[in-house]
Order: structure tokens, then C-alpha cells, then sequence
């Protein structure tokens, strides 16, 4: 499985995430869907090669949100191997546990930063909202399902025999022969 895909969509991801989707109102605006190919790396994509997408995602997460370098990027790293850990005795991967487990995924990760951000500079006020952690685990809960299958779609879809399929394309044995 390439990494360049899920680079590529996490940054454009990101971009529609920080850039757009704060022009919308409401409950628009707050959607996630970068956290949800963060998970789905976390199960999907071997371990070296989901760690350097997640590294990657982290530290462009920690550029555009402006917080304490580094921050996402551990707490990515750790969600990744809490995972993988625990997906070899739990089957992780199968659709009625998606839902789950980003739910939970997001509930730590937003606990990990905001316990590390209130550690690091106590006299700043916490921003733990109950009605926006809320509102945005529902709406992680509505958009779990078609993002796990567009992702699907595409690391089926730019898998290497793929791309080689589409490279190399089997041709008719004898091209100029015609038919009248």
C-alpha cells in the first residue's frame, strides 16, 4: 500500500477541514473527517508505513492548529499503536466496530491533548466543552461509514497490482485485423 495517496488526501483533507468548512454554519462546520483517516490508517495500513502517514498528518495538524509542537503527532502515534495493539485479539477492522472505535479513539485523543495542554500551562483556562464533544462525537458517528468506505475504495483502488493493472493494460492479440 502507498503512502503518497493518504498523504496526499490527508492534506487536502486538512486544507477543506481548517480552510472551508468553517465557512459553513452550525454544525457543519465542526465535521472531522481527517481524525477518521487517521483511525482508519491506525487499522488499515501496516505499522511503518501508518506511522509515517500519521507523523505526517500530526505535524501538519499541529501547524495549522497552533498549539504545542509536536503534541499530535505523539498523540497520533500512540493512538497507532494502541490499535494495532489491541486489534490482534479484537477484530477491529469489521464495519459494526468503525463506528466504536473512532468514537473512542477521538474521546482519547481529545483527553491526551487536553490533559498535556492544561499540564503544560495551567494558568490557561481549559477548553473542555461537554456540548461541543458531543456534538462532534455524533457527527464522527454519522460520517464514520461512508468515510471508512470511500477510504476503502481508495486504497483498494491505488493499490500497487492496481496501478500496474491500469499501467498495463492487456491488449487484443492482433490489432490491425478488421472485421468486414
Amino acid at each position: 500500500m502507498p503512502c503518497a495517496p493518504f498523504i496526499i488526501l490527508g492534506t487536502l483533507l486538512l486544507v477543506l477541514q481548517t480552510s472551508f468548512l468553517p465557512i459553513f454554519p452550525g454544525w457543519f462546520a465542526k465535521l472531522d473527517p481527517l481524525f477518521v483517516l487517521v483511525v482508519f490508517v491506525s487499522v488499515r495500513v501496516d505499522p511503518f508505513r501508518g506511522a509515517l502517514i500519521i507523523i505526517y498528518l500530526g505535524l501538519l495538524t499541529d501547524i495549522f492548529s497552533g498549539i504545542y509542537s509536536g503534541l499530535h503527532p505523539v498523540v497520533y502515534l500512540t493512538l497507532l499503536f494502541m490499535i494495532k495493539l489491541l486489534s490482534r485479539p479484537l477484530v477491529l477492522n469489521e464495519p459494526p466496530h468503525q463506528i466504536p472505535l473512532v468514537l473512542t479513539s477521538y474521546f482519547f485523543v481529545l483527553s491526551l491533548i487536553n490533559l498535556t495542554t492544561t499540564f503544560l500551562s495551567p494558568d490557561v483556562a481549559s477548553l473542555w466543552n461537554w456540548k461541543e464533544i458531543i456534538v462532534r462525537l455524533l457527527l464522527l458517528a454519522l460520517i464514520t461509514m461512508p468515510l471508512f468506505s470511500f477510504y476503502d475504495f481508495t486504497m483498494n483502488r491505488l493499490s500497487p497490482r492496481k496501478a500496474l493493472e491500469i499501467l498495463i493494460k492487456p491488449r487484443n492479440k492482433n490489432r490491425f485485423r478488421s472485421d468486414y
